[in-house]
């Protein structure tokens, strides 16, 4: 029984403390519904408004347990307004720092990690102005990606050109989070990436 583990912010949670199968509503959920991972423990780990530094607060003290065959991890979106709102500067070095330091964790637990780029939307407006910084994160995270040769997915032009094509209300809720449809969109660029890494 092979094992994925899949840590974030509440993209990844969609309340997964309020499902009975503790997946939550989102993506992960999607994913183990799959019929190829029908022989594949999903373990959502994702915690509504983590930044990295949480991600990072809660492995040094939970740790990670044991041997992982993939584990996934997104973040970024809420560093943005560390940023924006307060007088801690986090982008991009802070950040970086912070993100290396959660993949020398995960690395010591599989072989196997895929990174997903944060994403944003274009609309409502007031988030026009957060975009450099998710192109930043992004950036950095591409760049982490190939010196731990994990695997950077891209999302975020995907997911705004969804939206851009379907209507902004049909990929997500609030210009972050995401309906089922987006969940949907997610979860296809999740298993095309993992896919490729293991064709059979």
């Amino acid at each position: 029984m092979k094992q994925y583990l899949f840590l974030g912010d509440s993209i990844t949670d969609a309340d997964h403390l309020f499902d009975p199968a503790n997946l939550g509503y989102g993506y992960v959920s999607l994913l183990a519904r799959r019929p190829e991972y029908t022989d594949t423990t999903f373990v959502n780990r994702g915690h509504e408004g983590f930044t990295i530094e949480r991600v990072l607060q809660m492995l040094r003290r939970d740790g990670l347990g044991g041997h992982w065959d993939a584990i996934t991890l997104l973040v970024g979106v809420n560093d943005i307004p560390v940023e924006l709102f307060t007088s801690h500067s986090r982008i991009p070095l802070e950040f970086s720092a912070l993100y290396l330091e959660v993949l020398d964790l995960l690395c010591r637990h599989t072989s196997t990690i895929l990174l997903l780029e944060p994403f944003l939307f274009d609309e409502p407006a007031e988030y026009s102005a957060w975009h450099s910084y998710i192109e930043k994160e992004s950036q950095i995270i591409h760049d982490l990606a190939l010196s731990y040769s994990a695997h950077f997915v891209p999302t975020d032009a995907i997911l705004r050109q969804a939206a851009r094509c379907e209507g902004v209300d049909a990929i997500t809720t609030d210009g972050i989070h995401l309906t089922t449809r987006g969940n949907t969109l997610l979860a296809d660029l999740w298993h095309q990436a993992f896919t490729a890494l293991s064709p059979d």
